[in-house]
């Protein structure tokens, strides 16, 4: 279940700029407003670095890279 919360989450964040520049500036709303359970959003904190850092060039949908 949290996995799979956690992979819809970055597949959004991957195709929504708006959602991955909001992300940057003020994670701690997005989580709230997600209501993500602790556990998870520890591992969103730790993946906002990575997440706002990365150039998504992969077409949307494609999240090959959450898998290997």
């Amino acid at each position: 279940m949290e996995e799979k919360q956690l992979l819809e989450f970055v597949q959004r964040v991957s195709e929504d700029e708006t959602l991955r520049k909001e992300l940057t500036n003020d994670p701690d709303s997005v989580i709230m407003r997600e209501s993500f359970s602790p556990r998870v959003a520890r591992v969103v904190m730790r993946l906002v670095p990575h997440m706002s850092a990365m150039q998504w060039k992969e077409p949307a949908g494609s999240l090959n890279w959450w898998f290997t």
